[in-house]
Order: structure tokens, then sequence, then C-alpha cells
């Protein structure tokens, strides 16, 4: 039986999978290329939805979180918290600390 790039994208879909299946044509070009074995491929295709449903999650929670602004660590600007060296903003950025 022969499957169309498209009928793959649909199954894709129909298994929630959308980011993933927007990029089935992108994926099948690098796994020729590259000449990936199946496991390749599947692997490569599942990190991909992995993180794009993780991202997706982090847009959604920030979204609900109505921050004003977004800012990251690398952003921290240590003049305005002289208590704070780069030292331990270094150490934090680690997250080491969680698990302790």
């Amino acid at each position: 039986m022969n499957y169309s790039v498209e009928d793959i994208q649909r199954q894709f879909q129909r298994l929630r999978m959308t980011e993933t299946s927007k990029e089935i044509p992108t994926f099948l070009r690098k796994a020729e290329s590259h000449s990936w074995t199946y496991q390749e491929f599947l692997r490569e295709l599942l990190t991909y939805e992995e993180k794009r449903r993780e991202e997706k999650m982090i847009e959604k929670h920030l979204k609900w979180a109505k921050f004003p602004y977004q800012k990251s660590l690398k952003e921290f600007d240590l003049k305005e918290q002289p208590s704070l060296s780069k030292r331990q903003l270094r150490q934090l950025s680690e997250l080491s600390w969680l698990e302790e």
C-alpha cells in the first residue's frame, strides 16, 4: 500500500501530533539525505514532538500567568541587585539547589 506524504500528515494530525505533521516533509528529506535508520527517524520525530509540546505548554502557562513582561536570568542586571554576586547568580542558574 502506498501512502502519500499528505496521508501521513493527516494521520499525525488525527493523533494530535499537529506540530510534527507540518514537518513530515522536512524529516523525510533529512532521513533520506542522512540515511537514517527507522529507529533514528522515529526518534527524531518523537523528540521533535516532545520538544514542541513542552514549548507550547510553557507558552500557555506564561500566558495564563499574565506576567507584565518576561525576563530570563541571562537578562538579569546585577547592578540592580548589588547584594547578589555574579558567582551567586551563576549558581542559581545551575538549579542544583532544587535537589536540596
